[in-house]
Order: structure tokens, then C-alpha cells, then sequence
């Protein structure tokens, strides 16, 4: 961390993806910026979800429909932005006789919900007869079945990406961003919060820096920061936890992403097409537990095997068939008693108006999709607490770090692939693959080889990957562990194994670049023997 005296317009706490959009919608238009992050950027929440990037169809239920138009809209931005990230998918509805879902209640939802996303780029949601439905998904439950709906949103294969691009958006645009540095103390000035004190995990060097706003972006960890403020508080979350499951692609699962409601509570339940897997999910519960140890636990496993197997009745899904898990927790504002109901909104809890602590301004809420929207109405925000005026956003239009891609993502993939195979001597499914992840900087990536052949080469036999990404993950793109690299910049620690073949190699290629010697390999691959055995239910 810099040793340099400075006073920063804003601080920000949390490098999830709420507080990366607000560094770079603030950095861009011209605020001084420091962003601390206690673990890495996306770890928490962002890296958790269901993977959608979506308008929230069930929210209708609930009349959130200015929810809804913000998703809607926020979608189409980020389809514009993030194109190598955000895809269009078709979901398909099925409708059951007796079923909590009815022909006319979902195709009224679903004319809403054409009709709120204006300026739309994907098609029209279609109806289907029984025999249809059957046709687009035979492995569907039959009994009962009445037909069903198709219905197009977005999937996000890698949210942790999104959330690194507006990490290195914001880096690009002068914001300083540390990962791995805690927050243990707010500087205070009588009533007003003047900075913070912070902790350098890795070397545990500490710092102060101070500030003139600062934004509490911690997510689910957001209560844990205002304790730091000394005083009592009432609690300002009422978090719920949501677990998946992960299993292989096989016979008896579906052709495309299913959306329905669970039969045994009616909570949305999706199965997912993902990477070369199956993703279900997700529940929905209360959650205040130890955050630093979360796991999808026995209860949650089996409610989702029960409620794929009702679907999917020839799937016959087994604990043995969990590859791996994963489970975060949204942090929303406390509220109805069943947690599904509570708001997926978001809220900006003023410090100044609520204890009279001027200076700082707490995220509560939010999801993914809306990002964007929450980061451009909080830096207004933070102008107006600074006396200025606040120059307008361009954040909708200004593409991410790889996202400047000017045709479709389709014509783009096939161009580059066909030219960076030929260019570097790589196989075309790694091209591909390094768009698919880097999009437009994908090249900046195979640069890195262009003196080292070596680096070309697949970090395993059975990856796409290249011993290149780490040497960018290094040099550019903040990695500082094996896990940063495994888990939030290549998605190797997504695979099958949870990365754990693929780990010591990594360990070594990014040894070359971050001067480990052999205890700090290691002690690297140790601890991420440890995340992984979590995720895998400590299977061997």
C-alpha cells in the first residue's frame, strides 16, 4: 500500500460489485478514488448469484415494477458494454395444472414484461402448447403439465469478470484499488468521518487514509462496518442466504435454463445449461452466521435434489452427483418474515441523516443486474455531499475494460478466434475461450507470450487456459493469490475439480510474477486446498 499522504475525494469499502461500479462511475467523472477490499474483488456476493443477468420476472409478483423497468434497462446496458460477458438466453416456463403458476396469471407477466423493457434487443416471450413444450424439453415432468412459455433474459457464465473490469475501468480512470486491505478504523473529526484506517491482509502493513466521503459498500459485511464507527446501531440487514448446487450435464436434465416455482414452497427455482454443467439453485433463507465459513448446507442440498429430481423425475440426481456448491448472501434491508418477499431493491442509508454522522453513506441491497444504475445515482450522491456539481454519467455507454467490441459478439468471437489461432500458434478453442474471458483484451493477454513461447501452452492438458493469464493476472489484473487467479480471473477453479488438479501449476506461473519462494507456494496452494474442500463438501 502507498506510504504517499493523500486526501482522496471518496472512499469506498467493498470491491464486490456494487462498490466496483461506483469506483469507476466516480473515477470517470473525475473524483480522486480509493477503493479498499478486504478479500478479493467479487468474492462475496457478486461471485454467488444464480448467474443472470435478468429484469427479475418473479418481482411483477410483488408490483416492484419500477424494479423491474430499472432491470430491464440495466440489461440492455450491459448487453452493450459487457458484451463478451452477458449472452441472451431463452428460459422456459412450464405451467402444471393446479400449479401456483396459471396459463393466463404468467402470460400476463409476461406481456408486462416485454412491455416494461423498453427498447428491447431480444425477442418477444412465445407461448407453447403441451406438445411443444415437450418437444423443446422431453426430460420436463409430464404429469399435469399444461404447456408452458418461453421468455428471454441474459446469463453472466463469469459475474466475477464483470466485476474485475470495473475494477481495472476504474484503475484505468485514475482510482487507487487495493484487494486484500481490511478496514479496522474510521478517522473521525468531531461528527464527521474523515477516512479510515486500514490493514494490508497479505503484510499486514497498515495505513491511513484519509478522505473526504466515504461509501460503505461491504455488502453482506456492511453492519460489521458501521460497528466501526463506535456507537450503537440497529441492524440495517436482514440478509438471506441463496446455495446451488453444480453437477454434469447428463441424460435426463434440461436442453435450456428452466424457471419454475419450487413445489414444495413455490420459492423460483431455476436449472441452468452453465459452462459444461448443470447449475440449480437457489434458496432463499435468513441468514446471520459466520460469513467467512458459508456453505451450502445439508438441509439446502437436499431441498435442491428434491426439488430437481420433481422436475426432472429421470434425472434421479444423487448427493454423489454434486460436483461442488457454492453459497452467498444477499445483503437486503430486513423486512416481510418469508425472506423471498423481501425487496430486491436497493437503498442508500444517509449517515448524516440518520445518526448525524457526516461524511459516509452505507449501501443496503441491490443485485447484480442493477449495479450500474445504484453506482451512478450513489456518485451523484457524493457530489451533492461534496458541494459540486455533479457532471453526468457515461457509464451506459462507455464500454468495460474488454468490452470495446463494435460488431456482435458472435461475428467478434469468430473474427478473433480464426486470427489471434493463426497470430499466436494457439488452438482455436483457446482463442475462444480467452475471448469469452478477456474479450477485447484478449490480446493484451497473448502479448505476454510473444517473448515467452512457454506461456503458450495449456496450463494442463484438459484446460483451455495458458500459462499467459497468469502473467496478466499479475501484472494487470491484481491477483495477489492462487485463489484470486483460480476462482475470479479465469474461472479454472470452477471446473469440475474445483481447480485442485490445476493448482500447482498455477502456483508456479504465478510465482514467476509475484516473487513466491517455495513457502509461499505452499502456503498458497494450502489454502486454497481449503476453499476448495469446502465447495466439494470435503469429498477426497
Amino acid at each position: 500500500m502507498s506510504g504517499k499522504t493523500v486526501l482522496y475525494d471518496l472512499v469506498i469499502i467493498g470491491g464486490g460489485i456494487n462498490g466496483a461500479g461506483i469506483a469507476r462511475d466516480a473515477a470517470e467523472r473525475g473524483l480522486s478514488v480509493c477503493l479498499l477490499e478486504r478479500s478479493d474483488f467479487g468474492a462475496g456476493t457478486s461471485a454467488h448469484s444464480t448467474r443472470l443477468i435478468h429484469g427479475g420476472l418473479r418481482y411483477l409478483e410483488h408490483f416492484e415494477f419500477g424494479l423491474v423497468r430499472e432491470s430491464l434497462r440495466e440489461r440492455e446496458v450491459l448487453l452493450r458494454i459487457a458484451p463478451h460477458l452477458v449472452a441472451p438466453t431463452a428460459f422456459a416456463i412450464p405451467i402444471y395444472r393446479g400449479g401456483p403458476y396459471n396459463f393466463t396469471k404468467v402470460r400476463l407477466g409476461l406481456l408486462l414484461y416485454d412491455t416494461l423493457a423498453v427498447g428491447r434487443s431480444l425477442p418477444s416471450h412465445q407461448a407453447l402448447s403441451r406438445s411443444k413444450f415437450l418437444r423443446l424439453e422431453p426430460e420436463i415432468d409430464p404429469t399435469g403439465l399444461e404447456g408452458g412459455f418461453l421468455y428471454y433474459d441474459c446469463q453472466i457464465n463469469y459475474p466475477e469478470r464483470l466485476c474485475v473490469e470495473n475494477i481495472l475501468s476504474a484503475a484505468r480512470a485514475g482510482a487507487r484499488i487495493e484487494n486484500h486491505a481490511e478496514v479496522t478504523a474510521f478517522l473521525r473529526e468531531g461528527g464527521q468521518v474523515s477516512g479510515v484506517r486500514a490493514r494490508h491482509r497479505l503484510t499486514g502493513q497498515e495505513e491511513t487514509v484519509r478522505s473526504r466521503f466515504v461509501v460503505n459498500a461491504a455488502g453482506p459485511w456492511l453492519d460489521a462496518v458501521c460497528d466501526l464507527l463506535d456507537r450503537p446501531a440497529p441492524r440495517k440487514l436482514g440478509g438471506t442466504k441463496g446455495s446451488h448446487l453444480v453437477v454434469r450435464q447428463r441424460e435426463g436434465l434440461p436442453n435450456a435454463p428452466v424457471y419454475t416455482p419450487a413445489r414444495a414452497d413455490g420459492r423460483p427455482f431455476f436449472i441452468l445449461p452453465w459452462r459444461e454443467f448443470m447449475l440449480i439453485g437457489t434458496t432463499d433463507i435468513p441468514f446471520d452466521g459466520d460469513l467467512d465459513t458459508l456453505v451450502a448446507d445439508e438441509q439446502e442440498i437436499e431441498y435442491l435434489i428434491r426439488e430437481a429430481n420433481a422436475l426432472l423425475p429421470r434425472a434421479r440426481l444423487q448427493r454423489d452427483d454434486i460436483l461442488y456448491t457454492f453459497a452467498g448472501v444477499r445483503p437486503l434491508p430486513p423486512g416481510d418474515s418469508d425472506a423471498g418477499k423481501r425487496t430486491r431493491r436497493h437503498f442508500l442509508y444517509d449517515h448524516e441523516r440518520e445518526d448525524g454522522i457526516f461524511g459516509l453513506v452505507s449501501i443496503i441491497g441491490g443485485k447484480l443486474t442493477t449495479y450500474r444504475s445504484l453506482a451512478e445515482e450513489t456518485v451523484g450522491i457524493v457530489f451533492r455531499k461534496l458541494g459540486r456539481a455533479a457532471p453526468p454519467s457515461a457509464t451506459h455507454t462507455l464500454p468495460l475494460y474488454g468490452g470495446e467490441i463494435e460488431t456482435t459478439f458472435q461475428e467478434y468471437i469468430a473474427h478473433q478466434a480464426e486470427t489471434a489461432s493463426q497470430r499466436y500458434g494457439i488452438a482455436p478453442s483457446t482463442a475462444r475461450h480467452l475471448i469469452s474471458l478477456y474479450g477485447s483484451r484478449h490480446e493484451d493477454v497473448l502479448a505476454r507470450a510473444e517473448h515467452s513461447p512457454e506461456l503458450k501452452d495449456p496450463i494442463t492438458p484438459d484446460l483451455p487456459d495458458i500459462g499467459a493469464q497468469a502473467a496478466y493476472g499479475a501484472e494487470r489484473e491484481l491477483v495477489r493469490t492462487l485463489e484470486d487467479f483460480l476462482l475470479r480471473r479465469t474461472g479454472i477453479g470452477m471446473g469440475a475439480d474445483c481447480g485442485l488438479s490445476a493448482a500447482p501449476a498455477c502456483a508456479r506461473l504465478l510465482a514467476r510474477h509475484l516473487s513466491w519462494d517455495e513457502k509461499r507456494i505452499e502456503r498458497e496452494l494450502d489454502e486454497y486446498r481449503k476453499v476448495a474442500a469446502r465447495r466439494r463438501l470435503c469429498r477426497d
